[in-house]
């Protein structure tokens, strides 16, 4: 079993390349469509209401697919040249198909994020861990059509094996990894994986949650973000991925909307910007490789 760790490489040390088109600079949008079990605790707008069953989360969670997932993808219709990675937990196939539909229906990418967010990987044996990911592959496949490329980990909760089995399965990129601006090779027992750069900074769990920003505040820390990334790509520097990890029951929001709507003015509307899915991200850089 190979190091979790990944080799490291200093960036100014690496060979340079571009994206398709000459452009310096990939945007991948992520947008994370989610399940929580009900009755255990996640992902807290007021982390003192512990006591089970606990409804205040709860629902401000599943707002997200009732409410908020329509926001976006109203939201996104307006910026077609965005294009979107969707997240997925498995399950959203089968409690919420209207969802999985509509993001189908618009060219969305599905990435497959586990079977539901209650649920990670820390302590499963390989048996269990197996037949988790082989359920969570299988019923996003039946509902559509298609074996997810990439993956996701719910809260990036894995085990030394993770890695294996999900290339064992057929998954050819990950997300789990944020510590670059570059996709990267990935060691596993039996090859290489494709880790495409994930954000914990660019993202509204962070920002929304955790720092408490405003709309504006959010909206601003986004494009400081993007121009500083674009700002790096340009000319002779080397290539880099923006990317922007959105919740429907954080960015869904009323208050917030129109701030995400800024930010996708700005970028839609910038020159020399690819956008682009994970596994295009991750297809072309492996083409990238395969050239040197």
């Amino acid at each position: 079993m190979p190091d979790l760790f990944p080799p490291y490489t200093a960036l100014p040390t690496r060979k340079k390349w571009r994206w398709p088109d000459d452009k310096g600079l990939a945007a991948w949008i992520v947008i994370n469509i989610e399940h929580f079990e009900f009755g255990t605790l996640g992902t807290a707008i007021q982390p003192h209401l512990t006591s089970l069953p606990e409804i205040a989360n709860y629902g401000w969670r599943d707002y997200g697919n009732r409410v908020g997932i329509w926001r976006l993808f109203d939201l996104f219709d307006h910026y077609p040249n965005v294009k979107v990675t969707a997240a997925l937990n498995a399950e959203i196939c089968q409690l919420y198909p209207p969802i999985v539909a509509a993001a189908l229906a618009r060219g969305w990418e599905i990435m497959a994020h586990g079977l539901n967010n209650s649920r990670g990987h820390a302590g499963l044996d390989e048996a269990a861990e197996r037949e988790l990911i082989g359920k969570t592959l299988g019923v996003i496949r039946e509902s559509t059509g298609q074996l997810p490329q990439g993956w996701l980990t719910p809260g990036f909760s894995i085990t030394p094996r993770t890695f294996d089995l999900l290339h064992a399965a057929g998954v050819r990129y990950l997300a789990d990894w944020v510590n670059d601006d570059q996709p990267y090779l990935l060691p596993i027992s039996a090859g290489e994986m494709v880790a495409v750069p994930y954000t914990m900074e660019a993202n509204d769990i962070t920002l929304c949650l955790g720092a408490r920003y405003s709309g504006p505040e959010f909206s601003q820390a986004v494009l400081d973000q993007f121009d500083q990334l674009l700002a790096d790509s340009l000319g002779d520097s080397h290539s880099r991925v923006f990317a922007l990890g959105l919740h429907p029951f954080i960015v869904g929001q009323p208050l917030r909307l129109r701030y995400l709507a800024e930010v996708l003015q700005h970028i839609s509307t910038t020159n020399g910007i690819w956008f682009a899915t994970g596994n295009e991200i991750a297809t072309h850089f492996a083409q990238v490789q395969k050239s040197w």
